[in-house]
């Protein structure tokens, strides 16, 4: 490992990051809440042992637990929340690296679908995603060099791909969930944003180090590393991507084969519509018997399409709901096999870039059964749409090939393009940020 020197929270990646916020909070809004510095950076590491992420600052979304910072989902049911006692297991063990929570991230309520007031670092007229929307605009301001949020249907990659950022959302059941609000614990997993793909392995190992090498197992059979990888193209019937989406999807296609590696394209076996109709009956039903407890007493106070969903969710037959996990559990073993010749798979992660206005997060149904799927996944930046909007695709792999995916996204991210960094509006201007 490269010594990293102990700089903690007087450091100048942590000065730097303070300032970029204060610069750019009043542009994105990605803040719900921001801690005060941390008085002293805690005891010297050993000579030989250097923290592996140590002085460098981050993110958390604000479903999950930071220790003396409140955490309120997104929601105005908890506007007066305490502050957590105690940090979830995956904050820990990043702290536990040398690296410092700078605050909590907006997020959509209880990482459902009502939007949230942040906007995208690119042009502020357009949504940053959802649902770890702060995240995902914390981090494509480069304000953060990573920070955590959430995936129950395609909340984390979305916002990585508009923003600008890259991502990784680990397979069902990688990390813990301890401390991380639930929506639906059968899709629920906690991850990555971050404004690079070094960023994002170095995360990766500090993560796969603090839970054991148990879950990271699933990788025999891994090409070796001069050889070229087997990529699947996955092709969805009845997906339209807009044209800037489409070029960027064959732009990548190009480029792996560019270099050398074998790719083809192929059909799923299974109906991606259905398993987004199988995924809903199931989230929204779970989604009712975690939330309803805890905010049932004030409906009056949550957002329209929260509430909808957890009345919906409520009412789900119980025969409907064991239907749709059988055929959810059978799609992902139809959907593994028929993959299995293939060491990646490259899918769409949008439909388009970040959509104008803030009224809607953007369209999830492309990252919907992916996650339904269960395996990990990364989103990579893959160029800019003809107005500057970042675009994004996927690499997924099947449950327990974590790391495998993750040292396959390693090799090919440097065959794409480098995200410019979003620059700031002049004081007072009313233009949209500038590419730089």
């Amino acid at each position: 490992m490269e010594k990293v020197e102990r700089v903690g929270a007087g450091s100048p990646a942590y000065r730097d990051c303070l300032l970029r916020l204060r610069q750019w909070e009043p542009v994105i809004d990605a803040w719900a809440h921001v801690a005060e510095p941390p008085a002293e950076a805690g005891p010297e590491p050993a000579a030989n042992a250097p923290l592996p992420l140590d002085g460098v600052p981050f993110a958390v979304k604000d479903v999950i637990d930071v220790a003396g910072q409140p955490t309120r989902f997104g929601s105005r049911v908890f506007e007066a929340a305490a502050p957590a006692t105690d940090d979830a297991p995956v904050v820990a063990a990043l702290r536990r690296a040398g690296a410092i929570p700078v605050g909590k991230t907006r997020t959509t309520e209880f990482a459902f679908t009502d939007p949230t007031i942040t906007r995208n670092p690119y042009d502020p007229r357009h949504s940053p995603g959802g649902s770890s929307s702060g995240s995902g605009a914390a981090v494509g301001a480069r304000v953060v060099p990573f920070a955590l949020g959430t995936q129950t249907a395609g909340s984390l990659c979305r916002p990585a791909a508009y923003c600008g950022a890259v991502s990784y959302k680990p397979g069902l059941g990688r990390l813990p969930l301890a401390g991380v609000a639930p929506l639906s614990r059968s899709f629920d997993a906690v991850g990555v944003i971050a404004q690079s793909m070094p960023w994002l392995s170095r995360v990766f190992d500090v993560l796969e180090a603090a839970f054991g090498d148990d879950a990271m197992t699933g990788d025999t059979g891994e090409r070796p590393l001069d050889k070229p990888l087997r990529v699947g193209v996955v092709r969805v019937p009845g997906q339209t991507p807009a044209a800037d989406m489409s070029r960027a999807m064959d732009t990548t296609v190009d480029r792996f084969r560019g270099a050398g590696h074998a790719v083809d394209a192929v059909s799923p076996a299974i109906g991606f519509a259905d398993l987004i109709a199988w995924h809903r009956s199931v989230m929204l039903h779970e989604a009712a018997g975690a939330l309803l407890p805890a905010v049932d007493h004030a409906m009056h106070l949550v957002g329209p399409r929260l509430a909808d969903g957890l009345r919906e969710g409520r009412q789900i037959p119980s025969g409907l709901l064991a239907d749709a996990r059988e055929r959810i559990a059978a799609s992902r073993d139809v959907f593994w096999r028929q993959m299995a010749r293939y060491d990646v798979l490259l899918a769409y992660a949008v439909s388009a870039a970040a959509p104008a206005g803030l009224a809607t997060t953007g369209d999830q149904s492309y990252l919907t059964p992916w996650t339904a799927l269960g395996g990990p996944l990364v989103s990579l930046f893959a160029g800019l749409d003809e107005a500057g909007m970042p675009l994004g695709v996927l690499l997924a792999a099947a449950p327990g090939r974590d790391a495998a995916l993750m040292r396959m996204a390693a090799r090919l991210d440097p065959l794409m393009p480098s995200a410019p960094a979003p620059v700031l509006p002049a004081a007072g201007s009313s233009e949209p940020i500038r590419r730089g």
